[in-house]
């Protein structure tokens, strides 16, 4: 009969089985809880701060439910309640009314103004409906007024509402550590007794650092101007925070936490983890994506409501718009018809864009300037203008760069001649400035390449380098000039001096250094990169732990399996001896295993049975128990081996390793630092080849996604003196077919400082 202790074995073995899976099991458990945790601590973290100042009062129903990842709209209201300049202060009204429409089934993000000053009719709560401006909706019932008046109008919901005052405007742009924004023109107004009285503004044009006080006054300014051009203001310095800021968010969100804390208000839904969560999930689908700037179709009226002026917009017309907001073309046209039209203006195959001379004397008066400035001047030799704009204006200045340094820098101010139409030439010395980052084309036309900023599918700006400096023009706040027209005053531009008038420059120098303000990020925090390498750390260690254990148990099943074969043994030799003493059997050697098994016993295993049962010379046989002191060196050793995986694993895991080198004759000369960069749609195109780049021994400094028009295959671009690594490159590529080209501002920034190679996935 088998022993008991037999009989368990197999069952304490299943056992000991089930046991190390369910190890397994909360291993991984617990590593995806503590992300989870992590995440779910972020998210409570954020909506706490944004409920620093309270919630705004919404009602029930005003605002529209959200989804995970689903499309969102936010309203981000300028309350301009405040202390007037004379004695009467000011009532709330919304100054600015920003619709922000976030939908990843889109290839782009909306963002439209609604007129402050468009006649609407407003159902106030106590004076029945009252024909006014729809700012007065503010004053006349609160936030619920506003969104409820915005969907009557225009038929959009509203998922999210944010709000910020005069003041908290000012105190947050301070604390982000000020904003490098573009002003178009010249804005000036000091309040004097008798003349008009309203907020005061002293700004010079050109590209330049805007603190508080400076943004405040550009994007509150509403005179001189339409209200096309007072809400593309707002439009164009949020889009220059979020190009400057936006980058760096992650990895320092709790200070921009902190800032949005103290100085908005949101609906009470972005203030709990389950509504912070939708919108992230939201963002994240469309990260990536450009912005669209929608203009809002309207046209003024000659007749005041309200006491003031107002303008007006038909059915027709704010069905189209609403369209444009939602379905409306938002991306660039393709860079081969852009490349076209420059070329073909360049050889006058074009018919006319609408361009005049500029005049002999104007260009006379700005040389000696010229003379004497660091680096050229350069200037357009036509002009945009219906006849009745103003002449140019230049003006010199330096603009200080992060760190103290100071670079020159002069911008020359061009009038359309309509009202508020100015667009702007400018050239610099900092060729690093957060304002070159991230273009949407590159092309080379008679020796220049440009690069081209869209907003929609219109031109914003277009730059070149040269001569160690940067230029570039600047469209005007509503896109007044076509594109052609943006492409024809580029083409025209040349330097003051030592060029005839009209010629194209051919020295071009690219540019050798790559953007400081933008650099290769991983995509989480640091603190949540710091969390990952110790769950990972934690990982590794335990699961290496559970292995020793389940090494432990099966040594002490052995000892049970070992004990029990003893036992047999020594019965049997027991019986042996009886029979030998009593003669009623023959002396017989020490049975087999099979021999065992036919009486109903265990037999011997491994070491155990040829150290328990030794013959002897008169054919006795003598037994002893296995050496225990064997167990624990090899557990010893074996318990060293998984510690230095586990040290190595850490090592490896926190970044202190680097790939091991595959030994190939040409992948091996490639010690280029190499970043990959994903143009495409395909998400996780670009960890996946740097994976693969990494694996083959190559240096990949990291993966990043690239902000720009998808070139037509696979690319890699080269900063100087690293041409051959790229060519060298490209047979690591050969299934991918690449093609080599010299690096431009938008890769090397998103590339990094640190990166020499960059590989683009189409």
């Amino acid at each position: 009969m088998e022993s008991v202790l037999e009989l368990e074995a197999p069952a304490r073995r299943r056992r000991a089985w089930w046991r190390v899976l369910v190890a397994a099991l909360l291993v991984v458990v617990a590593a995806a809880a503590t992300t989870v945790v992590f995440g779910r601590g972020q998210l409570g973290q954020l909506a706490s701060a944004l409920g620093t100042n309270g919630s705004l009062k919404i009602a029930n129903g005003t605002l529209a439910p959200t989804s995970f990842g689903g499309p969102q709209t936010l309203l981000l209201i300028g309350n301009d309640q405040r202390v007037h300049t004379t004695t009467s202060p000011v009532l709330p009204h919304s100054n600015e009314m920003l619709l922000v429409r976030i939908d990843p089934g889109k290839p782009w993000i909306s963002m439209m103004s609604i007129p402050r000053e468009l006649e609407v009719p407003i159902h106030t709560p106590d004076n029945g409906i009252v024909s006014t401006r729809l700012n007065a909706a503010l004053l006349y019932g609160g936030i619920n007024l506003v969104v409820s008046t915005i969907k009557q109008v225009t038929g959009l919901s509203v998922n999210h509402v944010v709000e910020i005052d005069f003041g908290n405007f000012e105190r947050a742009i301070n604390e982000m550590g000020c904003v490098y924004g573009m002003i178009d023109r010249r804005y000036y107004h000091v309040n004097v007794p008798g003349g008009a009285q309203y907020f005061q503004v002293n700004l010079q044009p050109g590209y330049q650092k805007l603190c508080g006080s400076q943004a405040l006054q550009f994007v509150t300014y509403r005179h001189d101007d339409t209200a096309l051009e007072r809400d593309a203001r707002d439009q164009t310095f949020l889009l220059e925070a979020k190009q400057e800021f936006g980058p760096t968010l992650i990895d320092n969100i709790t200070k921009f936490e902190d800032i949005f804390g103290q100085t908005v208000q949101t609906d009470s839904s972005l203030q709990t983890s389950d509504g912070v969560e939708k919108l992230l999930g939201t963002l994240i689908s469309a990260a990536g994506l450009p912005v669209r700037q929608v203009p809002f179709q309207a046209q003024p009226v000659d007749q005041p409501c309200a006491g003031s002026t107002c303008i007006v917009a038909s059915q027709q017309q704010i069905q189209a718009t609403v369209n444009s907001f939602l379905n409306g073309k938002g991306t660039p046209p393709k860079k081969k018809s852009t490349a076209a039209l420059a070329h073909a203006l360049h050889g006058k195959k074009a018919p006319s864009v609408g361009l005049t001379p500029v005049p002999e004397s104007q260009l006379l008066q700005e040389q000696p300037l010229a003379r004497t400035y660091p680096f050229p001047i350069e200037f357009p030799k036509t002009s945009v203008n219906n006849g009745y704009g103003l002449p140019p204006d230049l003006r010199t200045y330096q603009i200080s760069a992060p760190g103290g340094h100071r670079y020159p820098i002069y911008v020359g101010v061009f009038s359309t001649g309509l009202l508020g139409q100015y667009y702007d030439v400018q050239g610099t010395t900092w060729v690093t400035a957060p304002i070159f980052d991230a273009p949407d084309q590159w092309f080379t036309v008679a020796g220049r390449t440009y690069y081209v900023y869209y907003s929609g599918q219109h031109i914003q700006q277009l730059a070149w380098f040269a001569n160690n400096a940067a230029y570039w023009i600047r469209n005007t706040l509503t896109l007044g000039l076509t594109n052609a027209q943006m492409l024809a005053v580029a083409e025209s531009t040349a330097p003051l001096i030592g060029s005839a008038a009209g010629s194209v420059r051919r020295d071009v120098v690219h540019q050798t250094a790559a953007p400081a303000t933008v650099a290769l990020r991983a995509t989480g925090s640091s603190s949540l990169r710091t969390v990952g390498v110790i769950g990972g750390a934690v990982s590794l260690i335990l699961v290496p732990l559970g292995l020793i254990l389940l090494l432990v148990r099966q040594v002490r099943l052995r000892n049970l399996r070992e004990l029990t074969d003893g036992a047999a043994m020594r019965a049997q030799a027991l019986e042996m001896r009886l029979t030998q003493t009593f003669g009623a059997m023959p002396a017989v050697a020490v049975p087999g295993p099979s021999s065992l098994r036919a009486r109903g016993l265990p037999p011997a295993r491994g070491l155990a049975a040829r150290r328990a049962a030794t013959p002897r010379p008169d054919g006795a046989t003598t037994y002893s128990a296995r050496p225990r002191w064997l167990r624990w060196p090899v557990l010893t050793a074996v318990a060293a081996v998984l510690t230095f995986v586990v040290v190595g694993g850490v090592i490896v895991a926190s970044g202190g390793a680097k790939p091991r080198k595959v030994n190939v004759a040409h992948v091996a000369r490639v010690t280029a630092p190499i970043a990959v960069l994903n143009a495409g749609t395909t998400k996780g195109a670009a960890a996946r080849l740097a994976h693969t780049l990494a694996h083959k021994g190559l240096n990949v400094v990291g993966a990043a996604n690239l902000g720009s028009t998808p070139p037509d295959g696979y690319e890699v671009l080269y900063t100087p003196g690293n041409s051959g690594q790229a060519a060298l490159l490209t047979r690591a590529l050969t299934h991918y077919h690449a093609t080599v080209a010299p690096i431009d501002p938008s890769a090397q920034a998103a590339a990094g400082v640190s990166a020499k190679l960059a590989v683009i996935i189409p």
